[in-house]
This record gives C-alpha cells, structure tokens and sequence, in this order.
C-alpha cells in the first residue's frame, strides 16, 4: 500500500480519461467526444507524455534516477465530491518473470530488488500495486539458466524479496508458467504451492490460484480507506494448469466460471477487478476472444479488466458503464530483448487507476522500457509517443 502521499502526484500523465458517474467516459483533453455505440467506445491517447530522460543502461546496478516530475500539458480533474470521498490510486504492471536471465542478474549483484529499482518511487507509491508473475517462486530445484533455450520460467524463493521491496500488493498468479519447476520435470504441484505460500510470507496477496477450483476463484480483497477492491485472475492459456474441483491450479478463463466469481465478488467488495491471462503471443492484435471475454466481465460487474500475456502492448477499451479494459500491458521485468529483433518486447505500459471512493475516475497510460539489466524506467518522449500509438493503432484494428 502506499508508502508517500507526495509519491503520488510524481508521475507526468501519458493518458488520462474521465469516468463520469456510471455514465460512458468522457474524451481525452484535445479530442473530440465521439458518438457512443451501444456497447462500448474506444479510447485513445493524448499528446501529453512523460519526458523523462532516457537512463544509461547498467547491467550491474541501478543507475540514479531522480523522481519522474509532472509534465502533463492538461489534466483532466474530476468534479469535488460532495460527499468527500477518498482519493484512491492503484498501479498495474505487465508481466513478470523471475527467473533465467533477470535471476541471473540480481544473483550476480546480489540483491534481488535490483529490477524494480528504477521505478520504485512509484510503485510503492500507489495505494495498491499489482503485477503479473510469469512464472512460479519456489526452492523445489536450482533455476533455469540464463538461456533462452529454457522456457521454464522458475525463481527461487529470494526473488519474491524484489516483489516485497517494490511494494506489491496482489499479484495473479493465473499465467500459463503457474507451474514451471526449472530444470526439472515431474514436481507436479509442488512449486505452485510454493509460489503460493512465497507470495503470502511477504505480505503479497495471491489472486487466481489455489488448491482446488473454489479457492483459486476467492478473489483477494483489499480494503483501503473503507473501500474493499476483490482482484480474480483467470487463464486462457495452458489449460491444463486450471484447477478442478479437487485439484490445485489457477483459476480458467471460462465464462461461466469467471462471470460466477465475479458476481460473487460484488456481493462483498465495492470494485471487482479482474487479471486476465490472454491473447496471441507477440501480437498487438485483440483477439475476438479477448473482446468477448471483456464484455462479459464488465457486463458481470468487472470495473477494470487488466490483460496480459501477449508481451507487447494491445489497445485499451472504454465501456459505455464507464468501465475500462487494458488488453495488454506488455512486458515489465522480462528478459525478452533477443526474442525476434524487434522492440516491443522491451516495452510495456503501466495501468494508473485512480478512485473517488468506489468510482473509477480516472485511468493513465505510462510507457515504460526495459533496460539490459532487466529494469524498467519510464520511456523517454519520442519512445513513450510510439507505444501509445502502438496501444490506439492496437484498438483501432480490433474485431
């Protein structure tokens, strides 16, 4: 939870709507408000985006970085609340890999907190931070190697230290490396239930995994200043990896599970929040799948819909409820620079969500690029300007 109230007024603003009431989301400062559909509208981004100065790689330590300053050119400010709700602000990243080459690297510098460092202020800063580990935390057998050639996606238990440090909060644990056991075959449950008990030691709350279906579909609930937020994490990736009735697992990207779940999770939270675990890998194009899936969590009850999985950046949606749906956030600590030679793979953005009490005032777009040390720091102007082109273009073309 949040570790500064100053922290969070730090970052400049790269995209920013105004959720009114239940209504549909106002348009960006600097565009025209555009017809509504029945269904949804779909926003895009303004011109305002951080400039913060591109930092020297390091592949040893963190390289000194001063707090991110506001440069957003307009802001959008919500009405005052006339019954003086509380200012609630949460942080969402991409996805996280703890192991192969990011391990390696802390290993060597011997201090697993060496990937978050860059942008510490503001993760720690948000009320709630919440990420998505792809891959499982566990002692079950040494990690994979730095290599790309192991797709075994296990960090020892140390690496949920960096997790601590950066202050998170909830992290889904509903990714198709829920299971991933290193070098070895065969440990069945084993590291997954350590990635479990791992995460809770350090005070971070698992969502979407457990011992069995009913428990990997308990959405973690979060109260801050009286306002309760359930997170559900759901996969559509490996199947095999979902939770029965009797077996351990994550929670599945089924419809009728998931729309249970979140009905369920009103009943007893303000905001339902779901992590979706989605989509084609490598591909800035939204899946009908994904879209389907979307609608059907918003018409549940989701206020936010937070994708990932494809390790590039998709488009994000605005409902006409005033819910939004962010497909995905790309990477965020990965070491995916060599994958095919491209770049997107080295870029992500982070989900900024700020609440008047339980409504959904205002969502922020903050560009960010991964550096040889696997850390992630804001992107610079001309850098953070392409990935939210990347992000409309992504929307733009979607079924």
């Amino acid at each position: 939870m949040r570790r500064s109230l100053c922290l969070r007024r730090l970052a400049g603003l790269a995209l920013a709507w105004l959720l009114a009431g239940c209504g549909p989301a106002a348009a960006p400062v600097g565009t025209a408000t555009p017809a509504l559909p029945t269904a949804a509208v779909a926003a895009t981004p303004t011109a305002a985006i951080p400039t913060t100065t591109r930092p020297p790689p390091s592949t040893t330590a963190a390289p000194t970085q001063p707090p991110p300053t506001a440069v957003s050119t307009e802001t959008l400010t919500p009405a005052p609340s006339a019954t003086s709700e509380p200012d609630i602000e949460l942080l969402f990243t991409g996805d996280i890999n703890p192991a192969r080459c990011v391990y390696a690297i802390a290993q060597a510098a011997n201090d697993m907190t060496l990937p978050y460092q860059g942008l510490a202020p503001l993760l720690q800063g948000a009320d709630l931070t919440i990420g998505s580990l792809d891959g499982s935390l566990s002692d079950y057998t040494a990690p994979a190697p730095c290599d790309e050639a192991y797709r075994n996606l296990m960090g020892p238990s140390a690496m949920a230290d960096g997790l601590a440090f950066a202050g998170y909060d909830v992290i889904t644990v509903a990714t198709n490396h829920a299971k991933d056991c290193g070098i070895v075959r065969g440990c069945v449950n084993d590291a997954f239930l350590d990635t479990l008990a791992n995460l809770r030691a350090r005070g971070i709350a698992p969502a979407g995994g457990g011992r069995n279906l009913a428990e990997a579909m308990t959405p973690a609930i979060l109260t801050v200043q009286g306002v309760r937020f359930a997170f559900l994490g759901v996969t559509g990736i490996n199947a095999p990896l979902w939770a029965t009735a009797s077996e351990p697992g994550v929670g599945p990207f089924k419809t009728s599970v998931y729309t249970a779940a979140i009905q369920q999770a009103r009943q007893i939270a303000d905001v339902v929040i779901v992590l979706p675990h989605w989509g084609r890998e490598f591909s800035g194009e939204i899946s009908y799948t994904q879209r389907e899936g979307a609608q059907a969590m918003v018409n549940a009850g989701a206020t936010l819909v937070i994708g990932n999985h494809p390790h590039r950046v998709q488009g994000v949606e605005t409902f006409a409820n005033g819910a939004v749906a962010a497909y995905s956030l790309g990477n965020f600590v990965f070491d995916m620079q060599w994958s095919d030679g491209t770049l997107y793979t080295v870029q992500g953005i982070m989900v900024r969500a700020r609440f008047h009490g339980a409504q959904l005032a205002e969502v922020t777009l903050l560009p960010i690029h991964i550096y040889d040390n696997f850390q992630p720091r804001l992107a610079d102007a001309d850098e953070a300007a392409q990935i939210l082109a990347d992000v409309a273009d992504s929307m733009a073309s979607a079924p």
